[in-house]
C-alpha cells in the first residue's frame, strides 16, 4: 500500500471518518473520495502527502476547519473541498501551494476574509468560493494571479469596491461577484479588459453610478451580463450593441432612465432580456431589423414607464417562443416573476477543468406596470411555448384574443387592471396547465367559462368586472349570459373576498401539473430574486 499512487473511491456510499493513516501513503498522487457520506474532519496527517497532485473530498459531510497542513502539499494542482460543511477561515497557508491550478471551496460555511496570500498562486486558473459566509474587502492581491479564468465569489458577504486591478486578469472568462455587499462604481475597465470574458455577473450588490460604456467592438465573447438589483443610473450604453454573442442581458431593478434602446433587437443570440423595475420610458420601436428577437425566450420590461401599443413586429418574430421546449423542466430557479437557470458546469477531465454553460429558460413575457395601450395582438397565440404572460396594470383595451387558447403550456395569465371588454374566451378553459389567472379590474362581461382549471379559480380572479357572472362569482347569469340582478340585501361587493388582493387567492391547482402548483405559489410569495449560477463539479 505504501507504493499506492492513486486512490479513487468516488461515487460510492462510504461512511465514517477519513483515516489518519492515509498520511503514510507517501507516493500517493491522487486522492479522490468525492460523493460519499464521509463525516468528521480532514486529518492533519494528510499534510505529509508531498507527492499529492489532486485532492478531492467534494460532496461529503465533512466539517471542522480546513487543516493548515494542506499548505505543505507543494505539488498539489487541484483542491476540491466543495459541498461539505467546513467552517472557520480559509487558511492563509493555502498561499504556499505554488502549483495550484484549481481551488474549489464552494458551498461550505467558511467565514472571515479571503486571504491575501492567494495572490501568491501564480498558476491559479480557477478559484470558486461561491455560497459561503466570507466577509471583508475584495482581495486586491488576487489580481496577481494572471492566469485566472474563473473567479466566482458569489453569495458571500464581501464589501467595498472592486479594485481596478481586476482588469489585469486578461484571461478571465467568468467574473461572478453576485449577491455580496460590494459598493462604489463599477470599474470602467470591466467592459473591455478581457476578450475572453463570457460571464460578468454583479447582481445583488450596492453598486452605484453608470454602467461601463466602452464594451469591446471586436472579438467580444460576452454571453451573460447581469447587473440586477444594484443602484445604477443613467442610460443603457450603446456599446453593448457590439456584444454579438450576448445571450442574457439582465439590468433589472436599478434606476436606469431613457428610452428603450432600439439596437437591442439586433443582438442575434439574445435569449433573456430583463429591464424590469427601472425608469425607462417611451414607445417600443425597432431598429428596422427584419427579424428582431428571434431567439428571445424571456422578455421582462415590467415596472417602467413604457407607453404606446404593443409592438406587433416583436410578437411576429419571437420564433423561439413558438416551439415548445420539452427539456425546459427540472431544476429551474425563479427570478422575480419567471424562471431561468444560468448554469455553469465545471467538468473534471483528468487534471484539467472545462466550462460548459447551460441556459434553461422558463418562457416569459412580462410587460406589466407600464402605460401600454391598444389591443393585444392576435398573433400572441403563435407563441406556443409561452408559460408566463403578464400584461397587467396597463391601459390595454379591446377583447381578449381567442388565440390565447392555443398556448397549451401556459401556466400563468394576468390581464388585470386594464380596460379589456367583451367575454372571457371559452377556449381558455381547455388550458390544462393553467394554474394562475387574473382578469380582475377590467370591463369584461358575460358568463365565466366553466370546466377544467376554471372550476378551481377563486372570486378574486374576476372581481371588478360588473358584467361578469357565473361561478365562482355569486352573480347568476340569465339566459343571455348576462348577470341577474342581485337579491335584495345581497351584493357582490359584500362577499368574503372583497378587499383581498387577487394574489392572496391562488386556487387554480386542482387539475394542473404539480410544477404549476409550485410556480403559482412561489411567484406571489417571494419578493426577492433567487437566480444564481449553480456550479456542479462532475468527475469523468
Amino acid at each position: 500500500m505504501k507504493d499506492l499512487v492513486q486512490l479513487l473511491l468516488g461515487h460510492n456510499q462510504l461512511m465514517g471518518s477519513i483515516p489518519a493513516s492515509l498520511g503514510n501513503l507517501s507516493k500517493l498522487e491522487i486522492l479522490d473520495v468525492h460523493e460519499n457520506i464521509l463525516s468528521g474532519v480532514i486529518p492533519q496527517e494528510l499534510g505529509k502527502l508531498d507527492s499529492l497532485v489532486q485532492l478531492s473530498f467534494s460532496h461529503n459531510e465533512l466539517s471542522g476547519q480546513i487543516p493548515v497542513s494542506i499548505g505543505n502539499l507543494s505539488k498539489l494542482e487541484q483542491l476540491f473541498l466543495n459541498d461539505n460543511q467546513f467552517n472557520g477561515s480559509i487558511p492563509k497557508e493555502l498561499g504556499n501551494l505554488n502549483s495550484l491550478v484549481a481551488l474549489i471551496l464552494l458551498i461550505n460555511r467558511l467565514s472571515g476574509p479571503i486571504p491575501d496570500s492567494l495572490g501568491n498562486l501564480r498558476k491559479l486558473e480557477q478559484v470558486v468560493l461561491h455560497d459561503n459566509k466570507l466577509s471583508g474587502y475584495f482581495p486586491e492581491t488576487i489580481s496577481k494571479c494572471k492566469k485566472l479564468r474563473y473567479m466566482i465569489f458569489s453569495y458571500n458577504m464581501l464589501m467595498g469596491p472592486v479594485p481596478k486591478s481586476v482588469c489585469n486578469l486578461r484571461f478571465l472568462e467568468i467574473l461572478h461577484l453576485g449577491n455580496n455587499r460590494l459598493s462604489g462604481r463599477i470599474p470602467q475597465c470591466l467592459s473591455n479588459f478581457s476578450h475572453e470574458l463570457q460571464v460578468l455577473d454583479l447582481r445583488l450588490n450596492h453598486f452605484q453610478g453608470t454602467i461601463p460604456t466602452t464594451f469591446w467592438k471586436q472579438n467580444n465573447n460576452l454571453k451573460s451580463l447581469n447587473l440586477n438589483r444594484n443602484r445604477l443610473q443613467g442610460s443603457i450604453p450603446r456599446s453593448l450593441m457590439s456584444c454579438r454573442n450576448l445571450e442574457v442581458l439582465d439590468l433589472g431593478n436599478n434606476m436606469l432612465t431613457g428610452a428603450f434602446p432600439l439596437w437591442i433587437d439586433t443582438l442575434p443570440e439574445l435569449q433573456v432580456l430583463v429591464l424590469r423595475g427601472n425608469k425607462l420610458n417611451g414607445t417600443l420601436h425597432t431598429s428596422n431589423t427584419r427579424t428582431p428577437f428571434q431567439k428571445l425566450r424571456i422578455l421582462d420590461l415590467s415596472g417602467n414607464e413604457f407607453a404606446g401599443s404593443l409592438p406587433l413586429i416583436y410578437f411576429n418574430n419571437f420564433n423561439a417562443m413558438m416551439t415548445i421546449d420539452r427539456t425546459a423542466s427540472g431544476d429551474l430557479y425563479m427570478g422575480d416573476n419567471y424562471w431561468y437557470d444560468d448554469t455553469v458546469v465545471l467538468v473534471v477531465k483528468g487534471l484539467s477543468l472545462e466550462l460548459q454553460k447551460i441556459l434553461v429558460i422558463y418562457t416569459t413575457i412580462d410587460l406589466s406596470l407600464n402605460k401600454f395601450e391598444g389591443k393585444i395582438p392576435d398573433t400572441i397565440g403563435q407563441l406556443r411555448a409561452l408559460r408566463f404572460l403578464n400584461l397587467s396594470h396597463n391601459s390595454l383595451s379591446g377583447r381578449i384574443p381567442t388565440s390565447l387558447g392555443s398556448l397549451t403550456v401556459l401556466e400563468h395569465l394576468d390581464l388585470s387592471s386594464n380596460k379589456m371588454v367583451g367575454e372571457i374566451p371559452v377556449q381558455l378553459a381547455s388550458l390544462t396547465y393553467l394554474a394562475v389567472v387574473n382578469f380582475s379590474q377590467n370591463q369584461l362581461q358575460g358568463t365565466i367559462p366553466q370546466g377544467g382549471q376554471f372550476n378551481t379559480f377563486g372570486q378574486s380572479s374576476f372581481q371588478g368586472n360588473n358584467g361578469l357572472c357565473g361561478f365562482p362569482l355569486t352573480k347568476n347569469c340569465d339566459d343571455d349570459g348576462m348577470p341577474l340582478s342581485p337579491a335584495p340585501g345581497k351584493d357582490e361587493d359584500d362577499s368574503f373576498f372583497n378587499g383581498f388582493p387577487w394574489e392572496s387567492v391562488v386556487m387554480g391547482y386542482g387539475f394542473g401539473m404539480l410544477i404549476g402548483l409550485g410556480i403559482g405559489w412561489l411567484v406571489f410569495y417571494l419578493g426577492q430574486p433567487i437566480w444564481f449560477i449553480r456550479i456542479t463539479v462532475l468527475a469523468s
